[in-house]
């Protein structure tokens, strides 16, 4: 399997090289990017019995961008690894893993009626606040999704329709697919630009999932929401809305919410910021699934860099997130900014007798740009739960010891190839 993937990958350069010869502009780009982190509470509490653990992580991509006036072709080669997670290995040494190799976009986009474009492939949706649909790049594997996309540009007007349908197994009959993953995912969204100061966004949004392993039936949920963001002078401002209704996975109807507002202000080299997020929760002995449902969107960028809520259900005991938030940044010239953010984190909804306070967050971190193609970032987080976090999480009021989460990161994006016609 593993050698196959090989000469795939190698097929494709040779395609692509051969190409350029009579073909308009071909560009190539690396990414090469290594994490190493302390985890000593990152995503679940620490307790007195549990010791820190040490890892590095690596995400190396090649990627291969071929275009011509009427036509746009991107293809990016990605290995994803953990230093010595190797399947493949004797005891003298180790030779890679079979799973890390993997295609993480592939897309042919095709321009029509000067207006139009249709994009085709494994491709990243990245919109708006990305509370629905992120592209989540600090996960090292990212999320890409598989869809048919029309883009419509005019006069300051953008509308993206997508559509997709997924299958597991090339069947003849009887289609079945996993019921714990999305079995279709679509879209249309609205973008428009009023002047320099005002731009806002609506999305409708349906999402699918099948009632079981083996039963074809589709539960569908729609997402619909509207985005607006302000920018006057040092000022920035945005705030979102969404609604769900429809179908949950396990096929209860569905009636959430989730809103979002923040502000900026720019005073010199500094930065300071106040934001909310607010997601609805399912109360006491409701039949209904009122827990707003996240789909793809942005957890680590602004929930806590320490990730307690990607998965909500689990991590609030479906009670919903109320997120306050204060971000700061400073320039320390053009080429260092540090930051220190905090969050307040509480249940929308009472899970309980529990009370409503999760816990706080304190995020620092430092971003070095060196040059355009290279960055450097560190930082260190903690976590200060409440009793309520310790119950959730079970290890019992009073039972969590200091949580602390420490990370450096490098990211190098050369562009290693460009042969115009």
């Amino acid at each position: 399997m593993f050698k196959m993937k090989k000469e795939f990958f190698l097929m494709v350069l040779l395609s692509l090289s051969i190409s350029v010869v009579t073909k308009a502009q071909l560009t190539i780009t690396g990414e090469f990017r290594p994490r190493v982190e302390m985890r000593s509470g990152y995503g679940s509490l620490k307790t007195d019995s549990l010791k820190p653990a040490y890892l590095v992580a690596q995400r190396t991509r090649l990627s291969f961008m071929y275009q011509k006036e009427w036509m746009k072709t991107y293809i990016s080669i990605q290995d994803v690894r953990l230093w010595g997670d190797d399947n493949i290995f004797n005891p003298t040494g180790a030779f890679g893993h079979t799973a890390n190799l993997d295609l993480n976009e592939a897309w042919m986009q095709l321009s029509f009626l000067n207006n139009s474009s249709l994009k085709i492939g494994r491709q990243m949706f990245n919109y708006d606040d990305g509370r629905l649909l992120s592209a989540r790049n600090w996960n090292d594997r990212a999320i890409f999704y598989d869809a048919l996309l029309y883009q419509f540009k005019k006069n300051n007007w953008d509308v993206d329709l997508a559509l997709s349908w997924f299958a597991n197994k090339n069947n003849s009959f009887d289609n079945y697919y996993p019921s714990d993953k999305m079995r279709t995912i679509n879209f249309l969204r609205v973008h428009k630009v009023f002047n320099s100061n005002l731009k806002a966004s609506v999305i409708a949004l349906g999402s699918g999932y099948t009632k079981s392993n083996t039963d074809q039936t589709v539960y569908m949920k729609g997402s619909y929401g509207i985005w607006v963001h302000h920018k006057k002078e040092d000022f920035t401002g945005w705030s979102s809305f969404y609604f769900q209704n429809g179908k949950s996975a396990d096929g209860r109807s569905a009636e959430a919410w989730n809103f979002n507002i923040k502000a900026d202000q720019k005073i010199g080299r500094f930065t300071g910021g106040l934001g909310a997020s607010l997601i609805s929760g399912e109360k006491n002995n409701t039949a209904k699934d009122e827990l707003f449902d996240l789909l793809y969107g942005v957890r680590h960028l602004v929930y806590g860099y320490m990730d307690y809520f990607n998965n909500l259900p689990r991590a609030t005991s479906k009670g919903g997130l109320n997120d306050l938030y204060l971000t700061t940044h400073f320039m320390v010239n053009k080429k260092i900014g540090l930051s220190l953010d905090y969050h307040y984190f509480a249940l929308n909804q009472k899970v309980n007798d529990l009370d409503k306070y999760l816990g706080s967050e304190l995020d620092l971190g430092v971003n070095v740009n060196f040059r355009s193609e290279l960055n450097l970032r560190g930082g260190y987080s903690v976590m200060l739960p409440g009793a309520t976090m310790e119950e959730i999480q079970g290890v019992g009021k009073g039972n969590s010891s200091f949580s602390s989460w420490a990370y450096i990161m490098l990211t190098f994006k050369p562009t290693i190839f460009v042969q115009k016609d």
